[in-house]
């Protein structure tokens, strides 16, 4: 493994837990025609969010794209609660190891998300003297913004060139196999993570970069 000067940072499942499962529970209970389940289905399937993610289109577009496919109707304050439901809030202990780690590495972060779930996640502050954790990354990417989503190679590239970082000198963790495969084809050492352990296993993955 080459040294390594750089960590990149995927968010959810990562350092923040998220539940899908409870987003579309809360779509179902305002569709009178779709169970939790066949939502689930129909948006992998149909990859639902990903326009909205990639920054194709905007909030309202999305909310009224949402509602069609699952006939229902509400307004915008209850969809956003419904859509937000996935978000758990960091675990606990985040802000101290990203502090530690940001004492030897330049963090920076990069997500699949959108507007509507970072204005909650954004305004969390989990320091101990309640300090936000985004201050501690160097850079923060999110995929709306950047209108680009992983696993598109693109995405790192231009995490990468814009920080005039070598893809062998970072390291990125991510619970997505296939943003973790596609990263390494770009030249990043790419860590897959699980999402029970996600916080120990970055852990001791760093242990003998960190002194």
């Amino acid at each position: 493994m080459k040294p390594v000067k750089a960590l990149l940072f995927d968010l959810g499942n990562v350092l923040l837990p998220i539940d899908l499962v409870r987003s579309y529970e809360a779509f179902s209970a305002l569709s009178l025609d779709y169970s939790a389940l066949q939502i689930e289905q129909i948006t992998q399937e149909e990859g639902l969010w990903r326009a909205y993610e990639s920054g194709l289109v905007d909030e309202n577009t999305f909310r009224l794209s949402i509602q069609n496919r699952f006939q229902f109707s509400c307004s915008d304050e209850t969809f956003d609660q419904a859509f937000n439901a996935l978000l758990l809030g960091f675990h606990g202990g985040v802000y101290e190891l990203l502090a530690d780690l940001a004492k030897q590495f330049d963090l920076y972060l990069l997500s699949n998300t959108s507007s509507i779930h970072a204005r909650v996640f954004m305004k969390e502050r989990v320091g101990p003297e309640g300090q936000h954790v985004f201050d501690l990354f160097k850079k923060i990417y999110l995929s709306f913004e950047m209108g680009l989503i992983k696993p598109d190679p693109r995405i790192y590239e231009q995490v990468l060139i814009e920080n005039n970082l070598l893809a062998s000198e970072v390291m990125f963790f991510d619970d997505n196999f296939s943003n973790i495969e596609s990263a390494k084809r770009v030249g990043v050492q790419a860590i897959l993570i699980d999402p029970i352990s996600s916080l120990s296993q970055i852990r001791q993955i760093l242990q003998s970069y960190v002194n």
